[in-house]
């Protein structure tokens, strides 16, 4: 190992970071609402645009090439959805900042479903199956000391499991689970290009996106070669969404998004 952070079970890398990852529905909703996270000028990660580390992807399941690629609906030994694989955002932590920077993940993942205290409803409701249901990823899984302030986040008290991959919940977004993975088993694969930095379907918090997020930031990210291509299709949904292009902004669709499969 390279590093500990307060126990035995979660690798710091080389650079003193260690990633993570958070799912709950759509990618698209929760990578925006992990920029915000990650850029909140009060705090714990204080980072400009440059510095943003979400990114999303697909974890939780297993593919027999390790190395991938893993893929978005391409019918094939590629796809995503056919290896029990979950939508997710991978966020990098700083090791001397991990515990303050999980807690204010954790809060925003659990603040973002809705209902009572066990009948919690993801965001996202439009969406069902595997793929979509909610995810938490990490070194060590629920061995790392880590997984313990990502616990302390669960205020209203959600099953919390240890993932086990493509049999992991049909994805109701009712379901008041959340899979808990080990990265090191289950790695996190880094989703196609035109997936990042992209709209919503739906009017969901902070859209339409600004520009400088969809457009600015995604070239930025792609210039320094943070979002690149991963062997797969490009270009199978338009980016940035309809609901950020003119003039579909002109008459935004309120209300939630139908399923994108």
């Amino acid at each position: 190992l390279i590093g500990q952070v307060s126990g035995t079970a979660t690798t710091v890398d080389s650079k003193g970071t260690i990633d993570v990852h958070l799912g709950n529905g759509c990618f698209w909703e929760r990578q925006w609402a992990y920029y915000k996270v990650e850029t909140e000028e009060n705090g714990p990660f204080q980072r400009k645009d440059a510095d943003v580390t979400a990114l999303v992807g697909y974890a939780g399941g297993m593919v027999a090439n390790a190395s991938g690629p893993v893929c978005y609906h391409t019918g094939d030994a590629r796809d995503y959805a056919a290896h029990g694989f979950a939508e997710t955002v991978k966020v990098t932590l700083d090791a001397a900042s991990a515990e303050k920077q999980l807690a204010a993940l954790a809060k925003d993942f659990f603040g973002s479903f809705t209902g009572e205290a066990g009948q919690r409803v993801r965001p996202d409701p439009g969406d069902r199956g595997g793929a979509y249901r909610s995810v938490f990823g990490l070194p060590g899984g629920m061995a790392s000391p880590l997984y313990k302030v990502f616990e302390r986040g669960n205020a209203f008290r959600m099953l919390l499991k240890p993932g086990a991959g493509k049999n992991d919940g049909a994805g109701d977004p009712a379901e008041n689970t959340v899979y808990v993975y080990d990265t090191n088993e289950r790695p996190f694969y880094v989703a196609e290009e035109y997936h990042q930095f992209h709209c919503d379907f739906s009017m969901s918090s902070g859209m339409p996106y600004p520009e400088s997020y969809w457009n600015n930031l995604f070239e930025q990210m792609k210039t320094s070669g943070r979002v690149k291509p991963t062997g797969c299709p490009e270009g199978v949904v338009p980016h940035p969404g309809a609901l950020c292009s003119s003039p579909a902004r002109i008459f935004p669709m309120f209300g939630r998004r139908s399923s994108r499969t």
